[in-house]
């Protein structure tokens, strides 16, 4: 990962593996339902809200590139922000895609999803 310089090492590993599980959480957990009949949102409140934790994900692996970016301010550095959630939510999928042949192409991949796009079984 491209950051520039690092100015605190664990902290900034702590923010990208934090990114990271948020973006496995809106591939495979994160939904919006809405009831169209009556016009307003199911899971409203935080009761039924999932989402994973580092305990689900115990093992992420982190490595910042060394750089110097010299454009981008006085020291150096950069922020490393939300930039861990950029790209693990398509790795995620394109696992899914790669152990099952089923594209999702909406969030979270759930399996009604993937069983939709499996191929009819001829028995």
């Amino acid at each position: 990962m491209r950051v520039g310089r690092i100015l605190n090492p664990k902290a900034a590993r702590s923010h990208v593996i934090g990114g990271m599980t948020m973006a496995v959480g809106a591939a495979l957990l994160e939904d919006l339902v809405v009831d169209k009949r009556r016009g307003f949102f199911v899971n409203h409140d935080l009761a039924g809200y999932e989402v994973p934790v580092h305990a689900d994900i115990p093992h992420q692996e982190v490595v910042f590139l060394d750089e110097t970016d010299p454009i981008s301010s006085p020291m150096k550095a950069k922020g490393v922000g939300e930039l861990g959630i950029c790209g693990e939510g398509a790795a995620v999928v394109n696992a899914v895609y790669n152990a099952t042949g089923v594209r999702v192409r909406d969030y979270p991949v759930t399996l009604d999803k993937l069983l939709e796009g499996m191929p009819e079984m001829g028995i």
